[in-house]
């Protein structure tokens, strides 16, 4: 388990700056005086229906899997068993996906489509694409004094038959390590998109790890109407925490860590913290009592809240 200390050690602490809050808003939250918690025990459950599951959705019929592998299968499983119910593919706009979120509204699905840098607006009936846009804050990784390393997963692939894909080609980088390009480049590298949406009204929520930012956004007009800083550098799904939608679970993959957070402002409130050892967290939603997150060697886990 990682000493609540420790975690502390990894974010800086933001200045108080009221006279512009939103200046005050683009630092990283200072989170030294949130209640902290550890989980409870992690169970890997089952395998996820194909080998790089990298989003996840929870409704009435079902827990949605998001694959960020070479056809990007979308599945609806049982939560509690992993039984498959049904699941297709997306058109080929659909690349490298993360994150995925049905509408509350009309049931239509938006897609995290990282790797192009898009958010892919598609009917699931007819798994046609309804719309497609570019995703705010998209673009290349990059570090920061007091970036927690990266974490790898402990967890044997699920399907090691199943083939490996990049990311993206090796001339397309997310993250170039100390900043720095050849100078036979004659423009940067587009970097990737965003890893979690979730939907209230006319609102996407969508996260993007490379601007560690989320961006409320109107899914009507597509224009950015707020944003606040995540605490850490790797900021993946989120789940709703209420009924009425005004708080969220976020989760960090390189803090593993969930943060109990207002959706609206970004303060944050709690600190779940997991052990050191965990798999890593890519999707994550909450159902009746227990985390259920994705790790994408291909594996379900959770834990009770």
């Amino acid at each position: 388990m990682i000493e609540r200390r420790g975690l502390l050690g990894l974010v800086l602490t933001a200045p108080a700056i009221a006279a512009f809050p939103r200046l005050a808003a683009a630092h990283r939250p200072d989170v030294s005086k949130v209640k902290t918690r550890p989980s409870g025990l992690i169970e890997v459950v089952y395998k996820a229906p194909h080998g790089k599951p990298n989003g996840l959705d929870l409704t009435g019929e079902g827990l949605w899997v998001m694959d960020q592998g070479p056809d990007n299968y979308i599945s609806l499983i049982v939560p509690e068993t992993g039984k498959l119910i049904r699941e297709f593919k997306p058109a080929s706009n659909v690349r490298a996906s993360s994150g995925i979120c049905v509408d509350s509204d009309d049931g239509t699905m938006w897609i995290g489509s990282t790797y192009n840098r898009l958010i892919v607006h598609l009917d699931p009936k007819t798994t046609k694409t309804i719309a497609a846009f570019q995703t705010p804050g998209a673009g290349l990784h990059y570090s920061m004094v007091g970036d927690p390393p990266g974490r790898r997963s402990l967890l044997k692939e699920a399907y090691p038959e199943a083939p490996k894909v990049a990311a993206q080609p090796v001339t397309q980088p997310s993250r170039i390590a100390d900043g720095r390009v050849p100078l036979d480049w004659a423009e940067a590298p587009p970097g990737t998109g965003s890893h979690c949406i979730l939907q209230k009204g006319e609102l996407l929520f969508i996260t993007v790890p490379n601007a560690r930012t989320v961006f409320t956004v109107d899914k009507n007009k597509w224009l950015v109407r707020d944003f606040y800083i995540t605490p850490g550098n790797r900021p993946h799904d989120m789940t709703w925490a209420d009924a009425g939608k005004t708080h969220v679970w976020a989760s960090d993959s390189n803090l593993n860590a969930f943060f109990l957070t207002d959706i609206s402002s970004g303060e944050i409130s709690e600190t779940i913290q997991l052990p050191g050892d965990s798999p890593v967290i890519h999707g994550a939603k909450l159902y009746k009592g227990w985390m259920y997150c994705c790790d994408d060697t291909g594996w379900i886990f959770r834990f009770r809240m």
